[in-house]
């Protein structure tokens, strides 16, 4: 088998803004909800909303702007490798890794597609593995803005196999 390589869609781009803006916009309502609840005390009067908007403002600045500076650097470093016995994994801007998930250690493989996702028409393929760090319930690796994940899928399930049945033991002989 031929080692195939794959990187995220542009989608998966947009995709990541929108669900930034989705959550800045969440966290100015909310600041607009407690600034309304604060209003109703007479003593603190109705600048209390734009006292709690500014503030909802500055959180959103803090971390906004660093997300969608360091959102397309972080898209352009993914890229992902479906070798023989193998997946890889390249991410990261500044620290940079390669992280290798052999297929002696799969258990379980999912494709995830969340409301987002399928909007823009992309989706993740999870890799759990034996040896994973932490909770049994998250994924090892993630495959994420992939444009077909059920080929990615279909594909690393048949190396999968290929590779599950080449590791068999050949059977003992017969008298031995």
């Amino acid at each position: 088998m031929e080692t195939r390589r794959f990187e995220p869609t542009r989608a998966y781009l947009t995709k990541s803004y929108v669900g930034m803006a989705l959550i800045a916009a969440a966290v100015l309502v909310f600041g607009l909800l407690i600034g309304l609840l604060i209003s109703t005390d007479s003593d603190v009067g109705a600048h209390a909303v734009w006292g709690a908007l500014g503030v909802s403002m500055g959180v959103n600045l803090l971390w906004g702007i660093p997300a969608a500076i360091l959102m397309s650097p972080y898209y352009r470093s993914l890229r992902y490798e479906v070798h023989e016995d193998e997946v890889i994994v390249h991410v990261g801007i500044v620290t940079q890794s390669v992280k290798h998930v052999p297929f002696r250690t799969v258990t379980n493989i999912t494709v995830k597609r969340g409301p987002l996702d399928r909007q823009f028409g992309i989706g993740t393929l999870e890799i759990q593995t034996a040896g994973q760090s932490g909770s049994s319930t998250e994924a090892e690796q993630k495959l994420v803005g992939l444009e077909d994940p059920q080929e990615v899928y279909e594909m690393v399930v048949k190396a999968l196999r290929r590779f599950r049945a080449e590791a068999q033991p050949a059977p003992a002989p017969e008298g031995a």
